[in-house]
């Protein structure tokens, strides 16, 4: 059967300017069990409406896969809405982070037939098959939909063994309109880069992180990744990997597989880590190897310094270890940024301050301190319903930019948080290692652009989005 994967152009588009990796494991497993997807990024420029509809109807097409985050959520239920005018009859599925946290929400909208939570490899392929038949009525595992005015929920879907999924669809993309435009990543050191996943799934408990990948970790073996790697590399040219893993390290052996796999290849590429590390899971070898297989980025994610929040959100990292890795790398010359989240529901404005203190401090190249954002689906949102974090601090859930869930707290403000944000980058990105490590980037011309966007964005109010 025939399908549409769209992703639709939003307002935060600097956001999500990269490949769309879901639809392309998506695509790649529908192709594999018979199904036609055609696919649509409206995030690139020379992708509008009137393409996406002359393609539809010259196709014949009758079902469109949206997927998207909290974020993109507004202008996603818009452009279902719109495809459902223009093509009578069609059928909208959506699917992501934000439905398969809000699926209610999704179908109450009277605009998507189905939502697909979780994982939709398996269950999307069955709900094509029964649309197929005829059969659109029949209950899927992983797929929530409605029977007149009734939601009907569904258990999740078995999650696909990752070792037998297909290469990802990159053929359906245009790599080199996505070469052209910035990464929303850390600087890449060639612009022959994409986004890569080698493992699902993440066991530890952070409140705040989705589960869509649910929290069993699931990696796929050395030989299985440098597989992917190199036809990726001999086929289209890649140079650097940007792995976006839940969490690429939790199998240290399997991690240091896939750098010994890299190094055994002879694959000459570029790697960075801008998501998915754990901070506390490092030995010094690991790091050794990750450099010699062409590492020159990762992000450690601390959130916060507080021991009662450490604990009350799930994270329970072990700072001490985080910064023994930091020092590693370092001393391996892998750039190191530091994430930090202010705003948790009942933080003081005593604990803001030391995390602030710690993040400026701290000899990351980098930092970035985000406000925390309680999204539907996450462990987070669940215990603050409940009342876990009730004090006089915490007053509930507010929407920041009409989309982005906020910490609601009389003394915690946005603005009083934003004062915080702003005043930390200040003194950070003043000190000399700092500006020795901007100085260097600038050494490139392409890295200009990015530097001058970051600065806006960091400055603009409007630019504050947190993305689950």
């Amino acid at each position: 059967m025939k399908i549409a994967l769209i992703r639709p152009r939003v307002q935060f588009s600097r956001c999500v300017r990269r490949i769309p990796l879901s639809y392309i494991h998506l695509a790649a497993y529908l192709r594999e069990n018979g199904h036609e997807p055609f696919l649509f990024d409206m995030v690139l420029n020379h992708v509008n409406q009137e393409d996406v509809d002359r393609q539809i109807r010259q196709h014949q097409i009758k079902v469109a896969g949206i997927g998207c985050m909290t974020f993109e959520f507004p202008e996603s239920l818009k452009e279902a809405e719109r495809l459902k005018a223009a093509h009578p009859g069609i059928t909208i599925i959506f699917g992501g982070a934000h439905p398969s946290g809000a699926p209610a929400e999704c179908l109450e909208s009277g605009i998507a037939d189905y939502v697909v939570v979780g994982e939709g490899e398996i269950a999307l392929t069955q709900l094509l098959e029964n649309l197929h038949s005829g059969k659109g009525n029949e209950a899927v595992q992983g797929v929530w939909r409605k029977e007149g005015d009734t939601i009907v929920p569904s258990q999740p879907a078995p999650a696909p063994d990752v070792n037998l999924l297909p290469i990802p669809a990159y053929d359906l993309l245009d790599l080199e309109a996505y070469f052209k435009i910035d990464s929303p990543w850390y600087f890449t050191n060639s612009r022959r880069a994409v986004q890569f996943i080698s493992s699902r799934g993440c066991p530890y408990g952070c409140s705040y992180c989705h589960s869509v990948h649910g929290k069993r970790f699931r990696g796929q073996t050395p030989s299985k990744v440098l597989d992917q790697m190199e036809n990726l590399s001999r086929n289209f040219g890649i140079e650097e990997f940007i792995f976006v893993d839940d969490v690429f390290n939790f199998d240290l052996e399997r991690a240091k597989g896939i750098c010994r796999e890299i190094l055994s290849r002879n694959l000459k590429v570029h790697l960075q880590f801008p998501n998915g590390v754990r901070g506390d899971r490092f030995d010094e070898e690991l790091i050794a190897m990750m450099k010699k297989a062409g590492t020159h980025f990762m992000a450690v994610a601390i959130e916060t310094v507080s021991p009662k929040f450490q604990r009350l959100i799930g994270k329970n990292l072990n700072i001490k270890k985080a910064m023994q890795t930091l020092q590693w790398a370092r001393q391996h010359k892998i750039e190191v940024s530091g994430y930090f989240m202010i705003g948790f529901p009942g933080e003081t404005v005593e604990e803001v301050k030391a995390t602030v203190d710690f993040a400026v401090k701290a000899p990351f190249n980098a930092i970035f301190i985000s406000f925390v954002a309680p999204f539907k689906g996450t462990a987070l949102r669940d215990d603050m319903m409940r009342g876990r974090f009730r004090n006089e601090e915490s007053k509930g859930i507010r929407e920041l930019n009409d989309r982005i869930p906020i910490v609601h707290s009389e003394t915690l403000t946005p603005d009083v948080l934003r004062h915080f944000q702003l005043n930390a980058y200040w003194r950070f990105y003043t000190k000399p290692r700092a500006i020795k490590t901007l100085v260097k980037r600038l050494a490139y011309p392409r890295n200009m652009r990015k530097v001058l966007r970051a600065v806006v964005g960091r400055i603009n109010k409007k630019e504050q989005v947190s993305v689950n």
